[in-house]
């Protein structure tokens, strides 16, 4: 069995909506895709985008745009979302979400790419921003997601919730706990062995470092990428709610806080 040395953990805070994407994107809509809002499979809020894409729909197209109004995003590092796919996205950087100071994303400043999709699943995602590109954004008007790179045909894309994030710097510990909660469902036919079944999954976790501005709140909702190493598939990922905050010092220490928080929907494990 390989042993680890600790290698990173991340966590960001969006502090800036994009777009929730509750309601359905209608400043342009593709001739190749039906735009709906799906009020019965969404990750948060009331509801996703599903954006359904003919096979005609082609590498450069953009499927559809919304009209937004955002402040200056000079401050934000990257971008926090969620999606899916009805099938498997391979490759990085097959869609963009493109973001625009002119109307129908005609000329983007900051274009993000979406990472590898399994199909069928909800995927967090974190879209790294090329450095000083958000500097650009300073009068958003307009978010849009683009077929970039290969087209994969046919396809259902749901997007939820994006917005604009920043990292919580110092952190130096953390930890995850997984696990589920069980039922009896012995019967008589069972006889003396009891017998349980799974009900409901769960995750929460902790994580602390040195103090580096203000303490983040509780309930403040977070996207979490904690590494165990230089692979990239050696990482738990997730998004999480802050539940408790916990502060300490001492005469001869740095100034610290520790964190604990609830896992929100599906937790994505590492690889081996």
């Amino acid at each position: 069995m390989s042993r680890l040395a600790g290698y990173g953990g991340n966590v960001y805070v969006a502090n800036q909506v994009i777009q929730d994407c509750d309601d359905a994107w209608n400043e342009q809509v593709d001739g190749d895709v039906s735009l709906t809002l799906d009020e019965t499979d969404y990750m948060t809020g009331t509801g996703s985008n599903k954006m359904v894409q003919a096979g005609a729909l082609g590498v450069g197209d953009i499927l559809a745009s919304e009209v937004v109004s955002l402040p200056t995003l000079a401050s934000f590092e990257t971008v926090l979302m969620w999606a899916k796919s009805s099938v498997n996205i391979n490759t990085a950087d097959d869609y963009r979400v493109l973001l625009d100071n002119h109307a129908m994303c005609a000329s983007p400043e900051v274009q993000v790419s979406l990472p590898v999709l399994v199909a069928g699943e909800w995927k967090f995602c974190r879209c790294p921003v090329v450095a000083g590109a958000f500097s650009a954004a300073t009068a958003v008007i307009s978010v849009g997601l683009k077929l970039q790179a290969n087209d994969p045909g046919a396809a259902t894309m749901h997007i939820d919730a994006i917005g604009a994030a920043r990292e919580v710097v110092g952190i130096r510990e953390w930890a995850i706990d997984e696990g589920a909660e069980v039922q009896d469902v012995s019967a008589f036919s069972d006889g003396q062995n009891k017998v349980f079944a799974v009900t409901q999954a769960a995750w929460s976790g902790t994580f602390s470092g040195f103090k580096d501005g203000a303490p983040l709140e509780i309930g403040t909702v977070i996207g979490l990428e904690f590494q165990e190493s230089p692979t990239p598939t050696q990482m738990w990922r997730g998004s999480g709610i802050i539940t408790n905050v916990g502060a300490a010092s001492s005469v001869d220490g740095m100034v610290t806080y520790a964190y604990s928080f609830s896992g929100i929907h599906a937790l994505e494990r590492p690889t081996a």
